[in-house]
Parts: C-alpha cells; sequence; structure tokens
C-alpha cells in the first residue's frame, strides 16, 4: 500500500480566492493530511477541494472534473436570503397550508409598506382593547452577523433605508436561567434533484448575554442571539447563572435543560424541528438544477417559543467555523472530519490517482440530439463532405454535470395519449408508393412500437419524463469518487440522513420528485411522531430522561412501518 501512496499526489483544498478561510476548516484539513492550493495567481489549476464563502460563478461548474469538489450547489442560496425564503415559505403556505406554518409573518420592505402599515392599524385597534403591544423586527435582507437589525413597536420608530424584511416578534420565547437562546444546527446537501439532506446530530445553542425581558426592547444583547454581536458584550465573560461564562451551549447541554422539564414533548420537538429542516429545502428543490461533485453546508437557526413550537429564523450559506469558546470545538471540529468523511474525500495520502472512481458510462450525444441516436463519426462526416453532401451542423456537446445544458422539449412536456393516426403517422413516415407491402409497414411499426415501450419504461423506472432527463439525475447522483447519493448511507458519525426517509430496493430506480408526495412523506411522520409522544407521555414506565429514546425511536418505527435504513435523527444526550 505504501508503494500505491508514493507516485501519489497529494489532496489539494483551495480557500476562497484568496486563500484565507476559517481557523477550524484549516485546522481539520491539515489533520487530514492535505495540502493548501499555492496557485492563486493563476498558474496551474490543480486543485480537489475549493471552499468558498459566497456563491460561485456559473463558469466554474462547467470545467468541474470527476475528482474536484465544491461547497456549493447552483441556485442552492435561495433560502438563504431573508426576503427570498419568505417567499418561498409564503408560496408552499399557500400551495401546502398550515404544515408550513413556522415561520413568523413577514413583509418586505419598499414593496409592501403599505402592508405593513394596514396591519399595523388592525392590530393597534385590537391593542387598545386588551391593552397589549405588538412588538416587530426588522432585518436588512442582505446583511448577516446581527447587523442592522433593531426591534419597534410603531412604525413611526422604524428606520428604513436598504430593502429589509419586517416580521412578527416571538415575544415568548423559551428561556433557560432568564436568557433568550435560539440552536444553530448544521445540515448538509449533497444533491437536491432528488434530494438528499443530512443534519448533524450536534449543534449549538446560543444566548443572548443579558436577562430577556420586553420592558427594555432597544438593547441587542437582550433579544439577539448571534454570538458575533454578543461576544462583544459588557457580560459576555461573566459567569452568569445556569449559563456560565460565554453565550454557547451544545446541543446536549440543552437537552439535559429541557428533558426533566419537559419529558416526552422534549423528544417531540426534535422530530418538529427535522421536519421543518426538511419542508425548507423542499421550497427551493424544484428551481435548483442537477449538479455533480457539489454539495450545500447550511447552519439553519431555529427558535423555541414558551410552548415549545420551533420557529425558523433564518437559514445561513456559509456558517461560522471558528473556534470562539470550547463548546465551538467540541461541535465543529469533529463535525468537519465526519462531514468529509461523507462526502467520500479521502483521510490521509490519498490525492488524484486514488481519488478517483468509476464514471458512469454515458453516450457522448449531441445537445440537439439526447433520443440515443450516435454522433456522426469523423470519417462519416469526411465522407459526406467528399460526396458535396451538406452535412448538419450540431452544436458542441456539452458536459454532463454542465448546469446549462438545455433538455430537449420531451423532458419539459409529459407525453400524452392522442387519438389514434393512421400507421402512416404513428411511425412518422409517409407512404411514397400504394403498392407498399403491408408486411413492411407492420414491421416498421412494430418496432417503432417497441422502441416508445422501451421509453416508457425507462422513464417509469425513474418517474422521470424521458431517459435523457434521468441519465441527468442518474449523472448528478453519481460523484467522480464513486459515491452514489441515491444509494446514500443512513449514518456517517453524526450525520443523520434526514430525507428520503428510507431507499429504494431496486439499484435502477431513482427517488420521485414529486413536491406533493415529499411534503405528504413529511407529514406522515410528524404525525406519527405526535402519537409516540402521546402514547409515552401516558406510559408511568417510561422513563423522563435520555433513556426513553430508544423507547420512542422503536415506536416510531413501528408507527411508520419503515425499514432498516430509515434513521431518527435526535441530539445527543
Amino acid at each position: 500500500m505504501a508503494q500505491i501512496f508514493d507516485n501519489d499526489e497529494p489532496f489539494v483544498y483551495r480557500l476562497n480566492d484568496n486563500g484565507f478561510g476559517p481557523s477550524l476548516l484549516i485546522k481539520v484539513c491539515t489533520e487530514r493530511g492535505w495540502r493548501l492550493y499555492q496557485g492563486y495567481n493563476g498558474s496551474e489549476e490543480k486543485w480537489n477541494l475549493w471552499w468558498r464563502n459566497s456563491a460561485f460563478p456559473a463558469t466554474s461548474y462547467k470545467t468541474l472534473g470527476d475528482w474536484q469538489f465544491m461547497n456549493h450547489i447552483p441556485k442552492g442560496g435561495s433560502i438563504c436570503r431573508k426576503d427570498s425564503l419568505s417567499r418561498l415559505l409564503r408560496c408552499m403556505r399557500r400551495v401546502y397550508g398550515s404544515i408550513y406554518d413556522f415561520s413568523p409573518p413577514c413583509f418586505h420592505l419598499p414593496l409592501e409598506y403599505a402592508k405593513l402599515v394596514s396591519e399595523c392599524s388592525r392590530l393597534r385597534r385590537s391593542e387598545e382593547a386588551d391593552g397589549s403591544s405588538v412588538v416587530w423586527i426588522h432585518k436588512p435582507v442582505a446583511q448577516s452577523q446581527g447587523r442592522g437589525i433593531f426591534l419597534f413597536r410603531s412604525v413611526c420608530d422604524m428606520r428604513c433605508g436598504s430593502p429589509a424584511v419586517v416580521q412578527r416578534y416571538i415575544e415568548r420565547p423559551l428561556l433557560i436561567a432568564g436568557y433568550k437562546f435560539d440552536l444553530r444546527l448544521y445540515v448538509c446537501v449533497p444533491g437536491y434533484r432528488p434530494l438528499t439532506a443530512y443534519m448533524y446530530a450536534e449543534g449549538l445553542a446560543r444566548f443572548g448575554t443579558d436577562k430577556y425581558t420586553l420592558s427594555d426592547i432597544h438593547n441587542p444583547y437582550r433579544h439577539l442571539t448571534n454570538s458575533s454581536l454578543n461576544k462583544t458584550g459588557p457580560r459576555y465573560s461573566e459567569c452568569k447563572d445556569r449559563i456560565g461564562s460565554g453565550c454557547k451551549w451544545t446541543l446536549k447541554q440543552v437537552r439535559r435543560a429541557l428533558v426533566g422539564r419537559w419529558g416526552a414533548i422534549e423528544w417531540l420537538v426534535w422530530q418538529r424541528i427535522r421536519a421543518l429542516v426538511t419542508l425548507t429545502l423542499l421550497a427551493q428543490a424544484a428551481g435548483t438544477p442537477p449538479a455533480r461533485n457539489c454539495f450545500e453546508f447550511y447552519g439553519f437557526d431555529v427558535l423555541l417559543d414558551d410552548s415549545m413550537k420551533p420557529w425558523l429564523i433564518e437559514v445561513n450559506l456559509s456558517p461560522a467555523l471558528g473556534a470562539d469558546c470550547e463548546a465551538d470545538v467540541i461541535v465543529k471540529q469533529p463535525m468537519l472530519h465526519e462531514l468529509f468523511d461523507l462526502l467520500g474525500l479521502p483521510m490521509r495520502h490519498t490525492g488524484l490517482s486514488l481519488l478517483q472512481g468509476p464514471t458512469p458510462h454515458l453516450h457522448n450525444y449531441s445537445s440537439e440530439d439526447e433520443s440515443g441516436a450516435l454522433r456522426v463519426t469523423a470519417s462519416r462526416e469526411t465522407a459526406l463532405r467528399r460526396r458535396g453532401t451538406r452535412r448538419q451542423r450540431r452544436r458542441r456537446a456539452l458536459p454532463v454535470h454542465c448546469v446549462t445544458l438545455q433538455p430537449p422539449m420531451s423532458d419539459k412536456f409529459p407525453i400524452i395519449d392522442l387519438p389514434e393516426k393512421p400507421k402512416d403517422y404513428q411511425t412518422g413516415l409517409l407512404s411514397k408508393n400504394s403498392s407498399e407491402s403491408p408486411d413492411a409497414t407492420d414491421q416498421s411499426s412494430t418496432s417503432v412500437s417497441g422502441a416508445t415501450t422501451e421509453v416508457v419504461d425507462e422513464a417509469w423506472r425513474g418517474g422521470y419524463a424521458t431517459a435523457a432527463s434521468r441519465r441527468k439525475m442518474l449523472s448528478a447522483c453519481s460523484w467522480g469518487n464513486g459515491v452514489r447519493w441515491d444509494r446514500a448511507a443512513g449514518r456517517v458519525g453524526h450525520w443523520v440522513r434526514i430525507y428520503p426517509h428510507t431507499l429504494l430496493v431496486n439499484d435502477d430506480q431513482l427517488q420521485v420528485e414529486d413536491t406533493r408526495e415529499s411534503v405528504a412523506q413529511v407529514s406522515k411522520l410528524l404525525r406519527a411522531a405526535r402519537e409516540v409522544a402521546r402514547d409515552g407521555g401516558r406510559d408511568k414506565q417510561v422513563p423522563r430522561d435520555g433513556g426513553c429514546d430508544a423507547f420512542f425511536e422503536t415506536a416510531l418505527r413501528r408507527k411508520l412501518t419503515c425499514s432498516s435504513n430509515f434513521e431518527v435523527w435526535l441530539p445527543p444526550f
């Protein structure tokens, strides 16, 4: 084995466009024996992993090799802009109903300023009757780390400059020792077509550094949980009651603080969070093109209210990977190692020569002809040119993983059964001579019928319109390192597959891209989890600690009648 490694090139990782990146990411890459990319002046393009904080230009995906990987999917950041996320969730709520009721009411400024004023006036009239006062939160759409966020009660107090969203403030959050907190959850999506998603079992809880109260809405350390903001607060280093110094916990610490008080409800809330993440990803899955050797690494921010209902706050395209405190190192360092293991990236000493996996056998079709007709060879073209025959001009075939590849018309529209026509029209041929033998006509009709049956069978096996679209999905699912995401592992370390819930038994099948069916599966999971928590709450023999996890997991599998490849996501206890 050592002789194989001697002639092997090292695995090269690239950070942004200048070589600078998060400290923990650099540390993990160094521990895996990888070498930092040195060709930032344009002298070379030999790299294996390119990690970038912002999205990649579209041209970067066209030249991606089998041995190269990038940490962003084309159009995978739609849910990471606050205004775009709100529009997607609003549209899904309009179609699928209350299952998408996990985001506060939102108004987009300046387009919906008049609607916001009208809603504030309506609520003010109702407030005069009950004596309460609604609080709103203003967030710029293109900023992060808590910049530009403030709370207000009246529209007259709002300062609006750049495009922003205004949401109804969750006035009764769940508190621990009087401090507000939210949850940072890490999600990896190796592909959207079809959707494959993993969520890390461990995560972070981020606290405000001042005790929560609505009497002072202008103090950001009471209401905002961004760690980049709170570490500059005056009480960050103090040893706060139950929270300690700093502003971060692990999810394990949160579970231990909640399980004694909430019992079975505490287990149920994690299943609701799993459903929230899956439904958010499904909101943009249909608009994301298939891409090979690309993945997304998201940071989901979720807030719990005092009734243990989870609310989606925002989705981060490039979550922070720095080490500000001990909790960061405990969670993020093993998470990155297991993330690279999940993606099939090598641990040590393996680079270009061993990373290249089996490439799927795909015919080189023209972009104008994806029905299966092979390209005319060079010798044939030369012969046609010598005879003076005018040959048809064809465009250059693009790589299969190129996201700008346009599907043929048959991919965009379903096959419709038309009224039966004469055989000449069915075969696409016009009879030039009425004396043509009927046997020849029957033979050609039979051959075309057989070809049509084969295409329909190909489409049925994958749930896609044509064989061409199925080939694209198979190519996106089969990475250059040999990993097949249509046969994704249920669990790698603490990374748990949250969608699809189960895998298909037949290796030739692909998951059907039906958003309605996917939402129905998530709804079924939620109903089963509620029934399990309700039955467990009535059962006096179920322990009120982490020992009930195995009981709940067994009961959930029984209700869902899932196969052994179904995994229950739950933080450690």
